[in-house]
């Protein structure tokens, strides 16, 4: 150690003591984290802000990979959102399986089949005559049209005979779409 310190050092520790030696040595400390503790903070606050920016990027999806598609292409991928024409029996039976749980006969119906040429998409049309209440008649079209997404309630023609009945002669056609075999 340098002597002109040691001599400086041993008038102070005459002078104030060993505790008043400490206490200048914690002073000295205080003020070297007064003046390093406001940038650490400042440098703190800027890491922490760059990692949340980071996290925020890393949670959002990307956005989605914009293909182009030729025509072609979307006419196929839109096409082939419809069922085969093969489904068509299933889809009957399931028309009177929900006839039958809302109380509705199917007593008869017309059934036609459209195959345009060079179209790639089929359409089976069938019409029903039916003869009840509205409430059930009702059910039936929406328990229809909600199994199958693929098949539009084109015509729903009702007609009362009686006044004070509340039994509709209705006539209800269904057009099937499906994709070409």
């Amino acid at each position: 150690m340098n002597r002109a310190l040691q001599s400086t050092l041993n008038r102070l520790n005459r002078r104030i003591g060993r505790s008043g030696l400490f206490a200048l040595a914690l002073l000295a400390v205080a003020i070297v984290l007064a003046l390093v503790v406001p940038e650490l903070t400042r440098r703190t606050d800027d890491l922490r802000a760059a990692l949340a920016a980071r996290a925020d990027a890393l949670a959002r999806p990307a956005p989605p990979v914009r293909r182009t598609m030729t025509n072609g292409e979307q006419l196929l991928e839109y096409v082939s959102g419809f069922p085969p024409l093969s489904q068509n029996a299933s889809d009957l039976e399931r028309v009177f399986g929900t006839a039958k749980q809302r109380n509705v006969e199917l007593l008869r119906g017309e059934y036609q089949l459209k195959a345009e040429p060079n179209a790639p998409l089929v359409t089976y049309t069938a019409t029903f005559p039916v003869h009840n209440d509205y409430g059930a008649l009702k059910q039936f079209t929406a328990d229809v049209l909600t199994a199958l997404p693929h098949v539009s309630m084109d015509e729903l023609r009702m007609a009362r005979t009686d006044a004070g009945t509340g039994v509709l002669d209705s006539v209800v056609r269904f057009t099937f779409i499906y994709r070409r075999p």
